[in-house]
């Protein structure tokens, strides 16, 4: 078992994995790349698609340029640690001229953390991708800049991943600060 499941409350749920509806993003996004092969669900607000990495510089010049999709901004990207899974990169994009959402998703070994810069697609990317870096450690190949924004550069670990120097200490504030709220 792993320490998210050993920390997460029990009477919490996996949300169920929904599919698409017929006539989604998802659809417009096969008809552009027919040969890209991605798994598509239904969040709350907006489609996931999770491609592979070596995929994302295609899918996204793709999301930018091809007029069906016209993706122009690029409103957040971001890391999840996905511990034994690997790393995870999160884009998400707005389109103005549709007014349509998605959400790109690609897994990295934890051990190959890279992946092909965005900034050459969106250059609201450039900020982005240095905060990833600097708190996963994501290597973002391209970038013109990956360094630190808000730590020092010789730091020694990366914040937001799980593995960090800190995290048995925050774990076991978490549990303490869960106890004093039942009481």
């Amino acid at each position: 078992m792993s320490a998210a499941q050993e920390h997460r409350d029990p009477s919490t749920k996996e949300a169920p994995i929904v599919p698409p509806p017929p006539g989604s993003i998802a659809d417009r996004f096969k008809e552009v790349l027919p040969d890209v092969e991605f798994v598509a669900n239904q969040a709350v607000l907006d489609v996931i698609l999770t491609v592979a990495r070596q995929d994302i510089p295609r899918v996204m010049r793709a999301a930018k340029d091809d007029p069906r999709l016209a993706f122009d901004y690029l409103r957040c990207l971001c890391g999840v640690d996905q511990m034994e899974q690997g790393l995870e990169v999160v884009y998400h994009l707005y389109s103005f001229k549709h007014a349509h959402n998605v959400t790109i998703k690609t897994l990295l070994p934890a051990d190959d953390p890279q992946v092909a810069t965005v900034t050459t697609v969106w250059n609201g990317a450039l900020w982005h991708e240095r905060e990833t870096h600097e708190m996963f450690g994501i290597v973002f190949q391209g970038h013109p800049d990956l360094r630190p924004l808000l730590l020092e550069e010789d730091l020694g670990y990366y914040p937001l991943l799980k593995s960090h120097p800190l995290a048995e200490i925050e774990q076991s504030q978490e549990q303490f600060l869960r106890e004093e709220s039942k009481q």
